[in-house]
Formats: C-alpha cells, sequence, structure tokens
C-alpha cells in the first residue's frame, strides 16, 4: 500500500527541485543554503581508503601490536568536497571550505601513539580471532559553540548546529528528559553535552560492552542507565573487551546513542573493524594493496561545503526530504533521511586506479536509509557476507560486461541495505585500459521511493573504476570464477537453513517459534512512529505487553542460552526494513509473500475492544493483539493472528549471496522474513548447541541485555527497537 503523504510529496519535491533553483533556506540553529549536488564535480578525487600500499590513504590499525587502544571523539575538519567553480547556478564559497565532521581517532592506550588520525569514517581495525582488544573509549564530541582546540588553533563546536536530534523523541535526553512532552524547550534541537556510545555492530560481546542504546556517555560525564565500563576510568569515559572468539569477518562499529543514532552515524562515527584468522580464512584471497575497504553512504551539503541535515526548518522545496510529516509531535524528525550525494570513504563520487588484476573490497552499506542495489560493471563475486564467509563464491552478473556460462549461483546485481557487509572480488583482469562506473538504481525508501537517475539524476552513479595501472608482477590470488575463493572444507559454514532449500537443516530443533510484525503508525501528515510488533522500546508503555512481561520491565523476547529460534517477521508497513539482531547471527530459512489486506485486517479486528481498534490500523501502540506467551494456531508467541492461512504461492530459499551467517536481512512489504536465530556462536555444531548450555566465552545472561531493530537509523530513533534479553 502507497503512503499517499511522505512518498509523494518527496517524490514530487525531487521532479520539481530540477528544473527550479534552490531557494536560500537555513537550519534551525545555523544559517544554510543546501547546495544543489549537481554542483560538484564527479569522478574527480581519489578514493581514500587504508591499509599497506602506495595508494593507501592510512595505515590500517594492527590491534595484535596494539592490543589496548584508545578511541576518541572528536569534532574535525576534513577536505570533502573537491572545489567547485562559482557560478550563476552554482554560488559556492570560494575555495570550497573543509567540511567538519565528528570521528573517531585512534591511539595505543599504553603509549598515547597516535594509530589512526581524527578521521570519517574512522580508520580501520584489524583483528585477529582469540586475541582480545580491549578500547579505552573517549567522548570530546564539543555541543554546538562550546570552545575546543582544532588543528591547533582555538575554535567552537559546529556539528551539533548543523544536524539536529530532536528531542521529542524517546532518546538519551542527558540533560532534560522530553519524551512525550510538546513544550517549548523540547520543541527545540538539543544543544547540549552530546551523548555517544560505540557499538561493535556484528560482535559476539557480553551486553555490557555491546554499546546498547541506553549505554551512553557524555563529555561532561553523564551516563545512560546501562553503561558499563570494565574498570574505573574517566566519567566521559567507557572501557569496553571485545573477545574476538568469533568466526573471521566484517563488523564494523558505529554509535547507537538512544534516538542519536541518525544524527551520530550522519555526523561521521562509523568504521570497519575487521576479524581475521589464518587457521579457516580461504587461502590466497587478494591482500594487501589489493583489499579495500568501501563505506557507502549518501549525504547533502551546504553552499559552504558543511553537512546538511534535514530538520524541517526553511522553504519546502529547498529541503530535499521535504518538512517532518507531523512537526506539532516530532518537529525535527524526517521518517528516511535521503541524500543527493553519493559517498563512499567520505568522498563523493570518488574514483579509483586498478591494476587489470583480482581486487577485494570489503563493503558495509552506512547510509541512514538508502539501499543500493549496484551493476559493478565488471565479474564479480559473493565470498562473505555480515560476519562470515560462504562456502562458494557467488557469482554476480553485471549488466554492461558479459560473464562466462558457467553453472553457479548468480545474482544480478549486489542489494545492499543499511548494515549489511558484503565481501566481494572483482576481477578487472580482462578489461586493461577501461573505465567503469558502479550504478545504482535501488529507490529510496524501498521499494516505492525516488529512483535514482529519474527523480534523483545525482545518485544514479557510485564511484569509478579506471583499470589503467600497469600489472605488477603475477595475480596469484584464488580465483572463483575457477571454483577457488571458497571456505576450507574444515570450516564450512554450520548449517542451520538447509542449502538451497527452506526448511531447517537435518538435526536443527526449533526450540521457540515466533511471528512478529512491522508496523508504521501515521499520523496526520503522514508517518509518526515505527513499531516492532506494535510495541514501544519500553514495553512498559505498550498495555499489551506490559501486562504480561511487567516482571521484566516490558521485555518479551527471552530466548534461552544455546537454543534456537524461528522468527518470522511479519511486514505490515510500505517500506523493506533491514532487521539487525545484536550478539548472535541468523541463517535466512526463507520468504514468502501473504495476502496483505486480508492479514492487515485479521490483525485489526483481534485487539480487545477496550483498546478501541480502527480497520486496518489496530491500537498503535498498545502491543500484539493477543497475549504473547500463548502460542497461535502456527504454534508461534508473539500475540499476533496465525500467519498460515494468508500465505501465499511458495517460500523461496536466501538468495545465494545470503547464504551464510548473517546479523541484518531485509524485509520486505508484504512478505514474512524468516530467519533461524541461535542463541550460540555461529562455529559451534548443530549437536552442540542445547537450550541452557552457553558456549559464549562470556555468560549473554549477565548484564543489560540487547536490542534487535530496524537498521534504517532513522526508524529504530523512533521506536522501531526493541529489547532482548538472554535467559538461562
Amino acid at each position: 500500500m502507497e503512503k499517499p503523504t511522505h512518498r509523494m510529496f518527496v517524490a514530487a519535491l525531487a521532479v520539481a527541485t530540477l528544473s527550479i533553483p534552490l531557494p536560500i533556506a537555513a537550519s534551525t540553529l545555523v544559517p544554510q543554503t543546501p547546495l544543489d549536488a549537481r554542483c560538484i564535480p564527479r569522478f574527480v578525487t581519489p578514493l581514500p581508503f587504508f591499509g599497506p600500499g602506495p595508494n593507501a590513504a592510512l595505515p590500517r590499525v594492527d590491534t595484535s601490536a596494539h592490543p589496548s587502544l584508545q578511541i576518541t571523539m572528536r569534532e574535525t575538519e576534513q577536505q570533502v568536497l573537491p572545489q567547485i567553480p562559482p557560478s550563476a547556478d552554482c554560488p559556492v564559497a570560494s575555495p570550497m571550505p573543509p567540511t567538519r565532521v565528528w570521528t573517531y581517532e585512534t591511539r595505543d592506550l599504553a603509549t598515547g601513539t597516535l594509530l589512526g588520525p581524527a578521521h570519517w569514517p574512522g580508520v580501520t581495525l584489524e583483528n585477529r580471532r582469540f586475541h582480545p582488544t580491549t578500547v579505552k573509549y573517549v567522548n570530546e564530541l564539543p555541543a554546538l559553540g562550546e570552545s575546543f582546540v582544532l588543528a591547533g588553533q582555538r575554535t567552537t563546536g559546529l556539528v551539533q548546529g548543523l544536524v539536529s536530534v530532536d528531542q521529542t523523541l524517546d532518546w538519551a535526553a542527558p540533560d532534560l528528559q522530553c519524551l512525550g512532552k510538546t513544550n517549548p524547550p523540547c520543541m527545540r534541537p538539543y544543544v547540549g553535552p552530546p551523548p555517544a556510545t560505540p557499538h561493535l555492530h556484528g560482535a559476539e560481546v557480553p551486553s555490557a560492552f555491546d554499546g546498547g542504546p541506553e549505554s551512553w556517555f557524555t563529555p561532561r560525564g553523564r551516563h545512560g542507565p546501562t553503561y558499563a565500563t570494565l574498570r574505573p576510568t574517566d566519567r566521559n569515559a567507557a572501557i569496553y573487551r571485545y573477545p574476538n572468539a568469533q568466526e573471521p569477518g566484517t563488523p564494523w562499529f558505529h554509535d547507537h546513542a538512544f534516538g542519536a543514532t541518525r544524527t551520530n552515524v550522519y555526523s561521521g562515527l562509523a568504521a570497519f573493524y575487521f576479524l581475521r584468522d589464518p587457521a579457516t580464512e580461504p587461502v590466497d584471497l587478494p591482500s594487501g594493496a589489493y583489499e579495500i575497504e568501501l563505506a557507502l553512504q549518501d549525504r547533502q551539503f551546504d553552499t559552504n561545503g558543511q553537512l546538511f541535515f534535514a530538520d524541517g526548518s526553511g522553504a519546502a522545496a529547498s529541503n530535499l526530504n521535504g518538512t517532518p510529516p507531523n512537526p506539532g509531535v516530532h518537529p525535527l524528525w524526517i521518517p528516511e533521511f535521503v541524500g543527493d550525494v553519493a559517498v563512499v570513504n567520505g568522498v563523493p563520487w570518488p574514483f579509483l586506479v586498478v591494476e587489470p588484476r583480482r581486487y577485494r573490497f570489503r563493503i558495509v552499506g552506512g547510509a541512514n536509509a538508502r539501499m543500493w542495489n549496484l551493476d559493478l560493471g565488471a565479474p564479480a563475486w559473493v565470498i562473505g557476507t555480515d560476519d562470515g564467509y560462504l562456502d562458494a563464491p557467488a557469482r554476480i552478473e553485471a549488466n554492461s560486461v558479459p560473464l562466462p556460462d558457467v553453472n553457479e549461483p548468480f545474482v544480478q546485481r549486489l542489494f545492499i541495505a543499511p548494515g549489511e557487509r558484503y565481501d566481494i572480488i572483482v576481477d578487472f583482469s580482462s578489461l586493461e585500459g577501461e573505465t567503469i562506473t558502479v550504478t545504482n538504481d535501488a529507490p529510496v525508501p524501498f521499494p516505492s521511493g525516488l529512483v535514482p537517475g529519474t527523480d534523483q539524476p545525482t545518485m544514479a552513479e557510485v564511484l569509478q573504476f579506471r583499470v589503467t595501472a600497469p600489472l605488477q608482477g603475477t595475480d596469484t590470488s584464488c580465483d572463483p570464477a575457477s571454483g577457488g575463493c571458497g571456505r576450507r572444507a574444515a570450516a564450512r559454514v554450520v548449517r542451520l537453513a538447509s542449502e538451497g532449500n527452506t526448511t531447517p537443516a537435518v538435526g536443527v530443533t526449533i526450540d521457540r517459534r515466533r511471528q512478529l510484525v512491522l508496523k508504521e503508525v501515521e499520523g496526520p501528515g503522514g508517518p509518526l512512529e515505527v513499531l516492532v510488533n506494535n510495541t514501544k522500546f519500553d514495553g512498559r508503555a505498550s498495555p499489551g505487553i506490559a501486562s504480561e512481561f511487567r516482571a521484566t520491565d516490558g521485555v518479551s523476547e527471552l530466548p534461552r542460552v544455546g537454543s534456537t529460534e524461528l522468527w518470522e517477521v511479519v511486514n505490515l508497513t510500505a517500506d523493506a526494513h533491514p532487521m539487525h539482531t545484536h550478539l548472535v547471527q541468523f541463517q535466512i530459512l526463507s520468504r514468502q509473500p501473504f495476502d496483505f489486506d486480508r492479514y492487515l485486517h485479521e490483525w485489526a479486528a483481534a485487539f480487545p475492544p477496550s483498546c478501541k481498534p480502527q480497520a486496518e490500523v489496530g491500537c498503535p501502540g498498545y502491543g500484539p493483539p493477543r497475549p504473547y506467551g500463548v502460542p497461535n494456531t502456527d504454534g508461534a508467541v508473539g500475540g499476533n493472528p496465525a500467519l498460515s492461512p494468508f500465505l501465499l504461492g511458495e517460500p523461496r530459499p536466501a538468495n545465494p549471496e545470503e547464504a551464510g551467517w548473517k546479523d541484518t536481512a531485509k524485509s520486505h512489504h508484504a512478505e514474512v522474513l524468516r530467519m533461524l536465530v541461535r542463541f550460540a556462536p555461529t562455529s559451534a555444531a548443530v549437536a552442540g548447541a542445547q537450550p541452557g548450555r552457553n558456549l559464549f566465552p562470556f555468560d549473554p545472561t549477565a548484564g543489560p541485555g540487547y536490542v534487535w531493530h530496524c537498521h534504517i537509523v532513522d526508524h529504530e530513533d523512533n521506536e522501531m527497537m526493541r529489547p532482548y534479553r538472554v535467559a538461562r
């Protein structure tokens, strides 16, 4: 079902702004004029990346040599935009000044040696399996106008004035509790010590060091309710210890402060965290200068080269995202941030000069809301996803390059949602002398939003490969086209889902089945909030959950350690949502469409009369319509009507590039996403994981617990997140 307000308005606005000049507007706190993205030259800036090799901007941080780190969150400046010749159509500052961003700076904790300067994105950490890493995170982010030293000169904080926190959301609120209030102070952007908490996305870690949303801390020493530290430290800091005992993969860390994730990540707080294990990784992968990280994000800028973030101010036509749909409730919250500049590793539309050989790219979908459907323009294969390797590479078909006719799984393009990671090999060996432009055609919001190249002409291209560097020596890396680059036989994926099928693997017992819905709440002007299982983040605020789970503070997902559960995520919204679990990875069992209108009617009618349910709407925020813990006729808990009478067609298995361990997966409109979620390490054998048996090297039942949520960060900041606890 199409949302008639927000979606149509944004689409019409995008078309309108193609033909009219952008008027002057202002952010709420700092005067700004949005920059027309068409003014920014494309493919003139080299891609910055980390690691060895002559083209690397900075070396990665080797935690084997530096097992204890201090990572400081700082405001800095970075030359993000290239120089833009001023003109009548493009009135810009000349020369284009650096962009103020929030960044991670990395030092050796013992010696203070600078290992990774403050940078957006943060310098990549390289970690070895079974070698723990200890990190002291320090929050030195300045408030707007607060004095601090930058590059040896005293200046004042700017970023907080450009990227506004909406205080009416359920959020960290370090100095003023504004939840549910619309008084004048709460209707203004937050100006004060910024709360922050780093989350290691994809990590098997104790909940105290997970960087959950309520573990935030500020530069002035205020702490969230689940703040924790390994040992006493400075009030504006927390010490986390990561076991690094999980299988090798591509975790990443980013900020996760409650209600301010969208703003802190947009401001620049994100970085890769490679986890390696030479004993189990595929052999002869492209490495050294031929292994490159790619953080895909979108942004909007102003005419002074600064970040421009939708906060509801200025004329509607000056703001690509329109105005907040319900400003009387949430004056600054936009349902999905939409940028008009494709940014890779902190640079708009970069180019990379490569040799005619195979390269390994480790990609993260780091945008607030944008999904990417990439035509890589060259032969390519997925070798890993999120937190581990596939058993065998999955071929990506490039539309512009014929590929050999081989009988192997393939996908048309590489489809990446926020929070997902893909580990790929691209083969440039037959493309010497060519220039290849990576393109994108995924609408935002997906699937019925702005279309790159049509509604958004600037977002149809992402980056450019120039195969013009001479080949250095001989490429001896594994060749996925010949069957190479697969996992070693002794380290194959532990199967929960039968490969290429829609049934659990042999020996897998489902200990509990849950059916959980995703539901958007509409206000008078459009989306008001988005809910997981129609339940607020604090379950005590949802009567249907609070009455049943009051003893555990409204936490309804209480899986036993060692158990394997089937989670069926039923999407009752108009959009796709990348659903992310903390602590554990899962395997996709299947996806299947259902009769959306009939099920929605059944679901809405199931609410008790006491909550005054409405047709097609139900009872927003009530919780599920029926008692959560009572199984429905499908045998599923969750409090929702059984889904099986409404299913359409046949279930389809995970796509080839998803056939491994995932911590983030796309749930599509009018589909059920079935995930086998096991509360044990991914490396544990099927027979070894049993309910009540803890196989983690720590106690996951201890501490404040974990969360699961949509990784469209604009959604998770406005209720689309639920806490869960692991039980014994």
